[in-house]
Formats: structure tokens, sequence, C-alpha cells
């Protein structure tokens, strides 16, 4: 396991998470601090179980990548569809699950960026 290529892309996922909370604390989003939180500490639970699944016992073989990059797409959606579910079926306010998915999606697109970079 390559720890640099781990904390790198972490940390790529942290810090898009961090500026969130951040800019949620000086309260420029109409959504609760709370649920924010909850929604900011899903996504980055999430995103660390998935780049604990693509780095810990890497080879370079390519298929294991493909595999272990399949198997974190798949338990990155199935989690945060289990989260947007539980919004939904708690009724919360639909602006939670929006601000869920927005920052899924940014982290989705940090994630990728970092993969693609970090693969080389």
């Amino acid at each position: 396991m390559n720890s640099k290529l781990l904390i790198k892309n972490w940390l790529l996922i942290f810090i898009p998470t961090f500026i969130y909370v951040l800019l949620n604390r000086f309260h420029l989003f109409s959504i609760e601090l709370f649920l924010s939180n909850f929604a900011a500490g899903a996504n980055l639970f999430i995103f660390t179980i998935s780049v604990l699944i693509m780095f810990i016992g890497r080879s370079n073989n390519p298929q294991e990548f493909v595999f272990r990059y399949l198997t974190m797409t798949t338990v990155q959606m199935l989690s945060f569809l289990a989260i947007v579910t539980a919004f939904v079926f708690t009724k919360k306010p639909d602006i939670v699950v929006f601000h869920s998915l927005a920052l899924f999606g940014v982290l989705l697109i940090f994630q990728s960026i970092g993969l693609l970079l970090f693969k080389k």
C-alpha cells in the first residue's frame, strides 16, 4: 500500500467537504447546521471507505484496478442511496437531499480526477 497516494487521494475528498462545512458555518446556505454536518459526515465516511477499497492491498494489475473501481463505485452509490432514503423516510427537508446530492457529485468528480492523476 502506498500511504502517500492514499493520503493525497483522501485529501482530495476531505478539502471540498471541509469547505462545504465552513461555508455552512457562515450561514451561506439555508439548511440546518446539524443536518448539513450530518450529510457532509456521511459523504466523507462513504468516500473514506471508497479510498480504502481502492488503495489497501493494491497491486499494479490493471484487471484488479477495474474490479476495485467497480466495487468502489457500487459501494458509493448504494451507500448514498441508503442515506438519501433515510432522509426521505424521516421526512427531512428536501434541501438536505439536494445538498447531499451536490456534495456527493463534487466528491465523485474530485475522486475521479484524483484516481486519474495518481494512476499514472
